[in-house]
């Protein structure tokens, strides 16, 4: 600090980029935050298929992680629990 002006002044930096990235959907989300696809009754024999969009608002390559519950009942499509996402821009 200048003590004559009153003045704070200094200098930001940074190095690097993060990735970002945003899900637009499932929009439901449990208490803590994370988002819930809620699936509904499903009759025997029949699919119930719900979307996971996410979008990378960053500026470079980003790879998203799926948690899943293993289950017979249940399964990704095309089995992947990780998929790397590029940047649009």
């Amino acid at each position: 600090m200048q003590s004559k002006t009153g003045k704070l002044t200094f200098e930001l930096r940074g190095e690097g980029t993060l990735p970002s990235l945003q899900i637009l959907k499932p929009t439901d989300v449990e208490n803590d935050g994370v988002p819930s696809l809620r699936f509904g009754k499903t009759r025997i024999g029949k699919d119930s298929i719900m979307s996971i969009v996410v979008n990378n608002e960053g500026q470079v390559p980003a790879t998203a992680k799926f948690d899943a519950i293993t289950n017979d009942c249940f399964s990704f499509e095309g089995q992947a629990l990780s998929h790397t996402i590029v940047s649009k821009s």
